[in-house]
């Protein structure tokens, strides 16, 4: 169980993050390398608690820089394909899109209407979230609420209508039609070099603590006066560029007997939980095999498609007799996230993971 609190850090990282890249300067699984602009190998800053996160940012923010340059959106413009999975327990909701823009004199982000869930978070240098925009909202965006730096990340969560070719033309549509405004376009150009060794030793040690120590909404936050040591350090360096909890939360839902986990057909039976549906807030839940990877079909279900019992709560299916509604094949051994998007509080998402996870996990069928 332990081990797959990690896996819910990592739904932060995006497939544009993973691969090993020396022009880029940042190695597999996000190590730090020589060549990135924000690191020297030899008299570089020390890396310690109190830069670490800083740090990170850099690394990532000078990624963009060199694959994009400034004030340009980078879009994934496909959907994960089952058999070319490369990022483990992949988020099939979503499609990314990422980009640095120069901030300091000033920059505005609009997000036309949409009929379903689409995001832009923006974070600074610290890696504090300075606002979410999400469809028929602008947000503006001044140098002062910068807590570091001139530059900020936009990070790009756009819900496809379908997987189809319609639906990804559609998807592509909505990605180009994000408007960002902004004075300035210098590029991004980390203020110091860090140093490589410390980074990477921090960065390595933060990571394999993080599944026993960390409380993952502790760890995105809003502003400076909510960072907590070190759920702050070891949450950004284990899943950097994650919402906070008041924007979405991602928690584990795992076999409540021997039964459902050995794929005996199970269910379990919940209340919906408290989202801003009327701003396309939607849940959804989707199943892995005991590494991470979709292995069955079909493996994921969301509130845009669940069939609600009459009293309003869902009853979800696993393994069930052909024709069950809300039914999901799952394997031997596995496991699920539960994704909640656009809570209507920090504490009513937080309760409501409570609550699943102790009264209403899924458990086989009663002979």
């Amino acid at each position: 169980m332990k081990a797959l609190k990690l896996l819910v850090i990592g739904l932060a990282l995006a497939s544009g993050f993973s691969h090993a890249d020396e022009k880029t300067g940042v190695g597999k699984n996000g190590v730090a390398l020589a060549s990135s602009p924000a690191f020297t190998a030899e008299g570089g800053e020390k890396v310690t608690m109190e830069n670490v996160v800083r740090a990170e940012t850099a690394k990532y923010f000078a990624e963009e820089t060199i694959k994009t340059g400034p004030n340009k959106f980078r879009h994934e413009r496909q959907g994960i394909q089952l058999d070319n999975q490369t990022i483990i327990r992949s988020n099939f909701d979503l499609i990314y899109s990422y980009a640095v823009f120069d901030a300091s004199k000033g920059l505005s982000v609009t997000v036309p209407p949409y009929d379903l869930y689409q995001s832009v978070q923006i974070f600074d240098g610290n890696s504090i979230t300075l606002g979410v925009v999400y469809p028929g909202e602008t947000m503006k965006i001044s140098p002062d609420q910068l807590t570091v730096g001139d530059h900020v990340y936009l990070f790009m969560r756009t819900q496809p209508p379908s997987l189809d070719e319609a639906g990804m033309n559609k998807l592509h549509e909505r990605q180009d039609s994000v408007v960002v405004e902004a004075g300035s376009a210098e590029p991004y150009v980390p203020e110091v070099k860090y140093d490589l060794a410390s980074f990477n030793t921090l960065r390595d040690d933060l990571i394999k603590r993080a599944p026993k120590e960390t409380v993952i909404w502790k760890g995105f936050v809003e502003s400076l006066d909510a960072i907590e040591s070190p759920y702050y350090q070891m949450t950004n360096l284990a899943g950097w560029a994650g919402l906070p909890a008041t924007q979405a939360h991602y928690f584990v839902v795992l076999p409540g007997d021997k039964a459902a986990a050995d794929g005996k057909p199970s269910s379990m039976t919940f209340k919906a939980p408290d989202l801003q549906y009327d701003r396309k807030g939607y849940w959804s839940l989707t199943v892995y095999d005991a590494d991470g990877w979709v292995v069955s079909k079909p493996f994921k279900i969301s509130s845009l498609e669940a069939e609600p019992n009459a009293d309003g709560s869902y009853t979800l299916n696993f393994n069930g007799p052909e024709g069950t509604p809300n039914n999901l094949q799952v394997p031997k051994n596995w496991n699920a996230l539960f994704r909640a998007y656009l809570p209507k509080s920090r504490d009513s998402i937080l309760a409501f993971e409570k609550d699943l996870t102790d009264n209403h996990k899924p458990t086989a069928a009663k002979p």
